[in-house]
């Protein structure tokens, strides 16, 4: 059993929720402030794809594509663009952001 009375108990809990809400401001403002940093890089992010632990591909985005969950590279455009054109089976164009397009890369 506790050795604090109700009331001492209750303003522990006070505590303790008004420092986790500072958190959790605190945790969303780094969230956003990153995702500025992030919309701010010019260019193109691949990502790697991996299933049971080995790369089975790379996807490549926009820079500001809202699905990129883990970047790996930054790309210039002509680099995204060797890429997707020489090696289509390995590299290939987010299907959200569609940069294949902004890059004028059209499929026969």
């Amino acid at each position: 059993m506790s050795d604090l009375s109700p009331v001492e108990r209750l303003a522990k809990l006070r505590t303790l929720k008004d420092w986790l809400a500072w958190q959790l401001r605190d945790t969303e403002r780094k969230i956003t402030d990153l995702e500025a940093q992030v919309r701010a890089v010019t260019g193109y992010i691949t990502e790697q794809e991996r299933r049971a632990g080995s790369p089975v591909g790379v996807t490549i985005h926009a820079a500001d594509c809202a699905k990129i969950q883990v970047a790996a590279a930054i790309l210039d455009a002509t680099k995204a663009q060797y890429a997707l054109v020489k090696d289509d089976g390995f590299h290939h164009p987010c299907e959200h952001c569609r940069p294949d397009r902004a890059l004028g890369i059209t499929k026969e």
